[in-house]
């Protein structure tokens, strides 16, 4: 069964038939960060072993522990229980390793004085505090983000955050810690921008009865402006987007919501591609590189759309061509990932029986909506299958996502979010599905 079955069915059920008939606000407070005191004993640790290797006159060592050589078991293990002998030096071995100590201790001077103010700082302001000194803000993003790590802490817990990037709309409000007041709700097209969740206090619920991820900002600001999470005939909802791949912010927060709310259901919205589904999945189960992110995980998330039965009619032999629209069963007998094909990760594959011929449904501008994958594409498409692959005991979810991968490998067929919008009417289509999978 797909990620929008049983499980996402009852909850999404139980949410239509409770908050609809309550208009009152449900206020839930967000607790404060009980991280931020081991964070801040740890900064300190760190300055005083600097100054007692300064009063000894022996070399300055911070450590930092890079990210992409950890293993599994490590990201998980504590600061002390983590493999030694990983750190930056001064007066190190060469020129470049003095300056990123230097880099490395600014970093670290700019994290304490946060938090002992209590403040926020975003990586870009800590570039801006010296920019010949960083060179480029990847620079900060890695050093910030593999700080963190080596002190078995969450970015957040340092109070440095990204700038905000994510857009939310909706009938709902976040009271800041500051006693301010974000409405998501206000008639616009652009939403408000995500803060984090760090700086909230209380969000306000009214009548919720989804979430939906969106993956494109164009598409989000469509719906926007139209007050989708106002008008649908699924009930009010949430509308939230990152612009594309999913920033830690974002993911944070919708991890929030789902802590919060276990009963909202949380579906998403992507491109029927391959770097759609690895969005889907970055939301679903968190990204490699910050894998060590406590609190960035949507287990629950559920694929909305669109897929390839959205966008792929059958040829019955009386000549009819429905259109596919059943999400009940992802194994129908015209695309049986055990019967009907399968799929290596090289590419090739093979038919147990001869396969039923297939069209694909053209909402708009063929050329513009329905395309064949591109080299990067099936690439990519395959460096998922190996991911999914890799992990010994396959969820659900997972198997739907590669069986999804497979169809498009298959039919050399990509599609944009705007295939299944019919004249204009995307809205309609949602309402369908939510409908469909809320009932």
């Amino acid at each position: 069964m797909s990620d929008v079955g049983s499980l996402q069915r009852n909850e999404s059920s139980s949410a239509l038939s409770t908050t609809n008939s309550d208009d009152a606000p449900n206020i839930v407070s967000i607790p404060s960060n009980g991280s931020l005191d081991g964070a801040l004993r740890q900064i300190e640790d760190l300055l005083e072993s600097i100054l007692d290797a300064i009063d000894a006159g022996t070399p300055l060592v911070i450590p930092f522990r890079a990210i992409r050589t950890a293993t599994a078991a490590e990201s998980i293990a504590q600061p002390s229980q983590r493999r030694q002998g990983d750190g930056v030096r001064f007066p190190g071995r060469t020129i470049q390793e003095a300056k990123k100590f230097e880099a490395l201790f600014r970093i670290i001077e700019l994290t304490h004085e946060a938090l002992l103010s209590g403040t926020l700082i975003t990586k870009r302001n800590i570039y801006y505090q010296n920019p010949d000194l960083f060179k480029s803000q990847s620079v900060v993003d890695e050093m910030v983000d593999t700080l963190a790590f080596t002190l078995g802490v969450s970015r957040d817990d340092l109070n440095i955050v990204a700038a905000a990037k994510g857009l939310i709309a909706g009938p709902i409000k976040l009271i800041m810690r500051d006693e301010s007041v974000n409405n998501c709700g206000l008639l616009s097209d652009s939403g408000v921008l995500l803060p984090s969740i760090s700086s909230i206090h209380e969000i306000a619920f009214h009548s919720t009865c989804w979430v939906l991820v969106v993956e494109k900002e164009a598409t989000f600001r469509t719906l926007a402006a139209a007050q989708y999470p106002r008008t649908s005939r699924a009930g009010h909802g949430i509308m939230i987007t990152a612009k594309g791949f999913p920033d830690l912010a974002t993911r944070k927060f919708l991890s929030m919501l789902q802590s919060i709310r276990p009963q909202l259901p949380v579906y998403a919205l992507v491109d029927f591609d391959p770097h759609g589904i690895a969005i889907l999945r970055t939301y679903k189960y968190g990204s490699q590189r910050l894998y060590h992110e406590s609190d960035a995980t949507v287990r629950r998330l559920g694929w909305l759309g669109i897929r390839s039965n959205d966008i792929i009619v059958t040829c019955r032999p009386d000549g009819e061509h429905p259109f596919v629209e059943s999400h009940e069963s992802q194994d129908t007998p015209e695309f049986s990932s055990q019967e009907s094909l399968s799929h290596s990760l090289d590419g090739s594959q093979h038919s147990a029986r001869p396969p039923k011929r297939l069209k694909v449904r053209h909402a708009q501008d063929p050329s513009e909506l329905v395309l064949p994958l591109s080299a990067n594409d099936r690439k990519k498409a395959t460096e998922i299958l190996r991911e999914i692959s890799s992990v010994g005991n396959t969820d659900t979810s997972g198997r739907d996502h590669m069986r999804e991968l497979q169809r498009m490998l298959m039919l050399n067929i990509k599609a944009e979010i705007q295939a299944v919008d019919n004249y204009g009417n995307l809205a309609g289509w949602l309402d369908q599905r939510l409908c469909a999978v809320g009932h």
